[in-house]
C-alpha cells in the first residue's frame, strides 16, 4: 500500500483509541482547569473581591507558565512516548507490522492522531480562558488583544508538535522513556531561565520568545535577570527544523528496529 493511504488508515485507527482513553480524560481535565480558574476569577470580581492581577495579565500567566512551560510538554510526554510503547505492551504491534504497509506510515499516522487529539483538547480550552479573562473588565479593547490569542494558539500547536516529535523519538529509542523525558523537562529545560546564550539550547527558550506574555521572574530568576527574547523568525525556523529532525529520526529508527514481543 502507498505511504499516505496507509498513514490515513493508521490515523483513523489510532484516533479512535486516543480520544476515548483515560489518558485523554485526564488531559481534558488538566487542560480545562484554566477555564475553571477564569470562572472563579469572574465570580470573585462579581462579588467585589479585588484581584491582584487583571484578567488579561492572568491569562498571560496561564499561557506562559501553565500551558507552554508545564502542561503541554507533559501532555506530549505521556502521549508521544506511548505511540509505540502501548502497542508493544498490549502485544498488538505485530498486527500492524505484518500488514503490507511501510513502518514509517504507521508512525506518521499515529503521530498525526496524537497532534489532532491534543489540539482538540488544548485549543478550545485556551480560547474559552481568553474570552472569560479578557472580558473581565468589559469588552472594550478586546479587538486589540485577539491577535495575541491567535499567536498563543500557534505557539500551543508548535509546542505540541516539537515536544511530541522529541518524545516520539525517545519512545522509539528507549524501553522506559518517561523518566528521561521528565528529567529533560524539569532539569535541562530550566537552563532557559539563565541569561546569555544558554536559552538557545532549550526548546522552552524558543517557545517563550514567541509569546508576547512576559510574567515577572521570581526567586532565583530575579538575580539572574530577564532571559533574552529571541527573534521570531529564528524561533520558528529552529522549532520547525527540530520537529522534522526528531520525527524523521524516529521514523527511520522505527522502520529498522526489530521488536520481539514478550510471551
Amino acid at each position: 500500500m502507498a505511504f499516505w493511504p496507509a498513514a490515513r488508515g493508521v490515523l483513523g485507527l489510532a484516533l479512535e483509541g486516543m480520544i476515548w482513553s483515560r489518558r485523554s480524560l485526564v488531559m481534558a481535565v488538566l487542560l480545562g482547569l484554566p477555564v475553571l480558574f477564569a470562572i472563579v476569577y469572574r465570580a470573585a470580581r462579581a462579588a467585589s473581591v479585588p484581584p491582584q492581577l487583571g484578567g488579561f495579565e492572568l491569562y498571560g500567566h496561564i499561557v506562559a507558565l501553565y500551558y507552554v512551560r508545564n502542561l503541554l510538554p507533559l501532555a506530549a510526554l505521556f502521549y508521544a512516548t506511548a505511540l509505540v510503547a502501548d502497542e508493544v505492551e498490549g502485544r498488538t504491534l505485530t498486527y500492524l507490522l505484518t500488514r503490507p504497509i511501510r513502518r514509517g506510515s504507521i508512525l506518521v499516522g499515529k503521530f498525526v492522531a496524537y497532534v489532532a487529539t491534543t489540539l482538540c483538547l488544548a485549543l478550545p480550552a485556551d480560547v474559552l480562558t481568553f474570552f472569560l479573562l479578557a472580558t473581565a473588565h468589559g469588552a472594550s479593547g478586546l479587538g486589540s488583544r485577539v491577535p495575541d490569542l491567535f499567536r498563543d494558539l500557534g505557539v500551543i500547536a508548535l509546542a505540541l508538535l516539537v515536544y511530541g516529535a522529541l518524545f516520539t523519538l525517545l519512545g522509539v529509542l528507549l524501553r522506559r522513556p518517561v523518566i528521561p523525558g521528565l528529567l529533560f523537562l524539569f532539569a535541562w529545560e530550566l537552563v532557559a531561565n539563565l541569561p546569555g546564550y544558554m536559552p538557545r539550547l532549550t526548546i522552552t527558550g524558543y517557545l517563550r520568545s514567541l509569546t508576547r506574555h512576559r510574567p515577572p521572574e521570581e526567586g532565583l530568576g530575579v538575580l539572574l535577570g530577564q532571559p533574552e527574547v529571541l527573534p521570531a523568525a529564528l524561533c520558528l525556523g529552529v522549532l520547525i527544523t527540530l520537529a522534522l529532525v526528531f520525527l524523521g529520526a524516529a521514523a527511520w529508527i522505527f522502520s529498522r528496529r526489530d521488536y520481539v514481543m514478550e510471551q
